[in-house]
């Protein structure tokens, strides 16, 4: 029994530490927030110059994307941006 509940409460800690499947922004609200959240998270890691401007070619994409309702390839690139700053 005892290794049971050990299993059950190792499988429970990886389920909350995996990340969760994200879907594309709702909206352009939900966007233009994904797009500042990853902008405000790129600064707080302190990239290196040469990231920090891919980063921000990225964010400025991003911010494209989401003015143009674009909002799966807004996912994937708020994906490309969060491998740079490597959450």
């Amino acid at each position: 029994m005892k290794k049971s509940t050990a299993a059950a409460v190792a499988l429970f800690a990886t389920l909350i530490a995996a990340p969760a499947v994200a879907a594309p922004p709702a909206d352009q609200d939900a966007c233009n927030k994904l797009s500042f959240d990853l902008a405000e998270k790129a600064v707080a890691k302190k990239p290196s110059e040469a990231q920090a401007v891919k980063i921000d070619e990225l964010i400025g994409k991003l911010e494209g994307l989401c003015s143009d309702s674009k909002f799966a390839e807004a996912e994937t690139t708020s994906k490309e941006i969060e491998a740079l700053i490597g959450k």
